[in-house]
């Protein structure tokens, strides 16, 4: 059975396109969204050591520059609303191909990659996940070629 490996990958740097999101989102009415931060997020499926794998593909330079990128195997803990973005067409075939061939990382079964959209949002639980849900069919995501996850 293959081991999963989630990658997340952030800027060190400050973000443009969270703050024009967070400044966008506040001037359209979410007053609650305090802050936004977005992160690259990939998906794994491996087979042998999932250890060793993580020591190579955060240091896999088309995925993480060491200069302006952090990395790390959880999904951070800031916000309190996560909303994770995906392309609908993209199966993950083209950046597998990479890894496999160019990079020769021959264990990688699957790969699939998203953007993670972290909120800071001053509601409740339940408030929280509308407002969340409704930031993202408003701003965060184009539903002619996307789909999202509150999670």
């Amino acid at each position: 059975m293959p081991a999963i490996v989630e990658m997340i990958v952030s800027l060190k740097v400050p973000d443009t396109t969270a703050a024009t999101a967070l400044q966008t989102l506040q001037k359209i009415g979410f007053g609650k969204i305090k802050d936004v931060k977005r992160s690259d997020y990939y998906k794994f499926f491996v087979e042998g050591d999932a250890e060793k794998f993580k020591e190579k593909i955060c240091k896999v330079d088309i995925l993480v520059n060491a200069n302006k990128h952090s990395c790390q195997f959880s999904i951070p803990e800031n916000g309190n609303a996560k909303i994770l973005v995906k392309n609908i067409d993209d199966d993950g075939s083209g950046l597998l191909a990479i890894l496999k061939n160019r990079l020769e990382i021959k264990n990688i079964i699957k790969a699939e990659k998203a953007a993670l959209w972290s909120l800071t949002i001053d509601a409740n639980k339940k408030d929280t996940e509308k407002i969340a849900e409704k930031a993202a069919k408003d701003l965060l995501v184009n539903e002619n070629y996307q789909e999202f996850e509150v999670l």
